[in-house]
């Protein structure tokens, strides 16, 4: 689990231009190594609730809305981003499942939650609190450990 105070955040209201630079900056800045770089953002509302994430593809997927196919995009580009920029979090946003895991929820239950229903990101919550999030990355790290100490 990665705790949640280890990830970038933005509002609903922010703009995505905000978006995209606490995320470039988040997965750009000196990382600790073994560490994985966040792909994306968690959004709140004004009472901060976790609502949402934002990533990459997120904001990627947002500019294909506004082309038929890759033809039109040569001299579109520009403008197609610059006027993305301007929309809120909240109108590209994913929101966050209802289903949280328990942070004494196994890590067979996490596997579970992300594989069957394809999730990126899996609240774990304490108290009714969420506090972190759950990647394939975390499991495929416990799983490659496991096996790296049991070679024969």
């Amino acid at each position: 689990m990665v705790p949640i105070q280890d990830y970038a955040t933005v509002f609903l209201e922010n703009t995505l231009r905000d978006a995209m630079f606490v995320l470039k900056n988040t997965f750009y800045s000196g990382h600790m190594a073994g560490s994985q770089a966040h792909r994306s953002v968690l959004v709140f509302d004004n009472k901060k609730q976790l609502v949402g994430t934002l990533s990459f593809r997120d904001i990627i997927t947002s500019l294909q809305m506004y082309c038929d196919g890759p033809q039109h995009w040569e001299g579109l580009f520009a403008r197609i981003c610059l006027n993305q920029a301007g929309k809120k979090v909240k109108d590209i946003m994913r929101p966050v499942e209802k289903e949280r895991l328990q942070a004494e929820d196994s890590i067979l239950d996490a596997i579970y939650m992300l594989t069957s229903k394809g999730l990126e990101l899996v609240p774990v919550e304490e108290n009714g609190n969420i506090i972190g999030m759950v990647r394939p990355v975390e499991i495929f790290k416990e799983v490659s450990e496991l096996v790296e100490a049991n070679v024969f």
